[in-house]
């Protein structure tokens, strides 16, 4: 997605979860650990939240950020397998921290050890 497009998202996204869950603007920043000011931002789509950020939305709501950026599981599935396949470039360490933290959030995308 394109930055543009992105804000449109969040302008939509967000307030459609916090009226969903019948919440204020002001809860949810306070929910998430941000301003108002930056949480408007957001909506306004002045602002996008970083990654981080969308985490913590993702935890206030119970939900995956895979349910907040409307990713379909097959979407999400390709993206993990792009991740591993382009683990292969990283340096060894990374390279072997990264398959292992994807082994443990995604054990159905690495074939069964014998």
């Amino acid at each position: 997605m394109t930055g543009e497009t992105l804000e449109k998202f969040y302008m939509r996204k967000l307030p459609e979860l916090r009226k969903t869950h019948g919440m204020t603007r002001k809860e949810v920043a306070k929910g998430v650990g941000v301003t108002l000011g930056k949480y408007d931002k957001w909506e306004a789509g002045k602002v996008l939240p970083k990654a981080g950020d969308v985490d913590r939305l993702a935890e206030f709501y119970g939900i995956s950020i895979d349910e907040i950026l409307e990713i379909t599981p097959e979407e999400s599935a390709a993206i993990n397998r792009q991740i591993i396949a382009d683990a292969e470039h990283l340096p060894p360490e990374l390279r072997d921290n990264l398959l292992q933290i994807m082994k443990g959030s995604h054990p159905e995308l690495f074939p069964k050890e014998l």
